[in-house]
């Protein structure tokens, strides 16, 4: 089955990233369009412009053009200079993430060939055990880290020093690197991502990185000349560094980026920057509502009160999971905003742009982003409409050398309607496949979601060998009321005939992934542990 979104984006011309971007907030240079809430510095659009070419300038007359430049840290602002300044060398950005172990990192780096990584102190000492041995370029971003207290300190102190500030270079004859043509713009790679469970990256192009977008920029109001967002997502790995360099550039909004998503960090950024939108993971929603009460027109978190009241719109990375259906109903009630749900990651909402609206349809985790078609097949064939599959998509944002649209997988199972609207049942990994069928752990657990004493529940696939091959049995995990476990055994028991070999085991706690689904993964290792 084949789907095109029904969505169309505004035509943008092709081109790099930094020209149209650039081109595009040029009247408005002395705007503030980053700002760091724990610190409180703030980045203008024209120092964001200089301090990128002076950098790619500096790198450039380094020998690091057309190689990948890349980035290890989660917290500091500068990266995006970074990121443009790759671009502008017609390098290519890799934001290599920090929830990786030194033999991981290690591995990114080889394999991206990259030479040149930026970082910060806290993590200089990390970066160098994982690459010694390696011939990498070094540099740091924090300010004021930098050995090189006067201009005329000694040249092996200029040798020894880390700080990015003397890669910057004031240089007339620097040329950018332009694209000036669509088939460049298609192939050419502009950033890696990486996901989780896929030692390799996503290599997105410059074309798709500014096609899947409709830009809507909102004009000055009588409080504020531009909309402020207040950001909990990290901006690095897979979250895409564009939440950032992209969104404020060409939206005319003001981005507040947390470090911390705790929930008073977050409810405080919310009182003091009185932003119209929250940008927010499941993980930080889930927090907030944990601890948070409302009082009249304020929320509560333990002695202090905080005023949210101009919060409109929640835009959050689609909730999955039965559990998922409650979040919903509590973050409207609690913040009376809006929630809107995206799917997927880099090939659709935040990254680049204002996010393309659509009503919530049930069962549903959105809808397919502008310029993406689908595919949904089972053992590599198209299954017919209405039946589910493997959901694949092809986007113009995967940097490609083919004219032939090529499609990767999303590890989801599910269906996506003519209208385009995405139907996720599991991830494909999740899926308890039995002899009498292909079952979705959702479907399970939402029976036994019905039986009122049980708190929690999820469900797996039990592998084990035995003489006669390999067995699977449904697992199902379940959290009851105090002294109801036998309520909720008996309750599995009934589902044997549709699932058979289903069984129960009773546990705390279900641990849970940023989306809200249950982390399978871990519950099978709990499962393997205790064989």
């Amino acid at each position: 089955m084949l789907v095109a979104s029904p969505l169309r984006s505004q035509l943008l011309p092709v081109g790099d990233i930094p020209t149209h971007v650039f081109r595009s907030a040029e009247s408005r240079l002395g705007d503030v369009m980053l700002v760091d809430a724990e610190t409180e510095q703030t980045f203008t659009i024209g120092d964001i412009i200089t301090t990128s070419t002076r950098l790619a300038a500096g790198l450039s007359q380094a020998g690091h053009g057309g190689q990948v430049i890349s980035v290890f840290d989660n917290t500091n602002l500068r990266c995006v200079y970074v990121y443009y300044a790759a671009l502008l060398i017609g390098g290519t950005y890799q934001s290599l993430g920090t929830d990786i172990d030194a033999s991981q990192l290690r591995d990114r780096i080889q394999r991206s060939a990259t030479s040149v990584v930026f970082t910060t102190r806290k993590y200089v000492a990390q970066l160098k055990e994982a690459t010694l041995g390696m011939d990498l370029a070094m540099y740091v971003l924090d300010h004021g880290y930098c050995k090189c207290r006067t201009l005329c300190a000694a040249p092996e102190s200029l040798a020894q020093c880390l700080s990015f500030v003397h890669q910057l270079l004031d240089d007339p004859m620097f040329t950018p690197v332009r694209i000036t043509n669509s088939s460049d713009a298609m192939s050419r790679p502009a950033y890696l991502a990486y996901v989780a469970g896929s030692p390799a990256p996503l290599t997105l192009s410059h074309y798709g990185m500014l096609s899947t977008y409709q830009i809507s920029r909102p004009g000055p109001t009588a409080q504020s000349p531009m909309r402020t967002v207040v950001s909990a997502i990290p901006f690095a790995n897979a979250h895409g560094i564009g939440n950032i360099a992209h969104y404020p550039m060409l939206s005319g909004s003001r981005v507040v980026q947390l470090a911390n998503a705790d929930p008073q960090t977050c409810l405080a950024a919310i009182e003091k920057w009185k932003p119209s939108t929250l940008l927010a993971t499941y993980d930080a929603l889930a927090s907030i509502l944990a601890i948070t009460t409302r009082k009249g027109n304020k929320l509560v978190v333990g002695d202090h009160e905080y005023d949210t009241s101009s919060l409109n719109v929640i835009f959050v990375h689609e909730l999955r999971g039965c559990i998922a259906e409650s979040i919903r109903g509590k973050v409207a009630q609690l913040f009376y905003a809006r929630l809107v749900e995206l799917y997927g990651f880099m090939e659709t909402g935040l990254v680049a742009g204002v996010i393309t609206e659509y009503p919530r349809i049930a069962g549903s985790v959105g809808i397919l982003c502008p310029n993406v078609t689908a595919r949904v097949t089972e053992a590599d064939r198209d299954v017919e409409d209405g039946c589910y599959g493997e959901i694949l998509v092809s986007t113009p944002r995967m940097a490609t050398s083919s004219d032939v649209a090529s499609y990767f997988s999303t590890g989801d199972y599910g269906t996506v309607t003519q209208s385009g609207v995405v139907i996720v049942k599991a991830r494909v990994a999740d899926l308890i496949r039995l002899p009498q069928g292909i079952f979705a752990p959702a479907d399970i657990e939402s029976r036994i979601f019905e039986h009122p004493v049980v708190v929690d529940c999820a469900a797996v696939a039990d592998t084990s060998q035995t003489d006669d091959g390999c067995v699977v049995r449904p697992c199902v995990f379940v959290v009851t009321r105090s002294g109801c476990s036998h309520a909720a055994e008996s309750l599995v028991y009934t589902l044997r005939a549709e699932y058979p070999g289903i069984y129960t085991r009773f546990t705390d706690h279900i641990p849970r992934c940023f989306r809200g689904e249950p982390d399978r993964a871990a519950l099978r290792a709990m499962l393997a542990g205790q064989a």
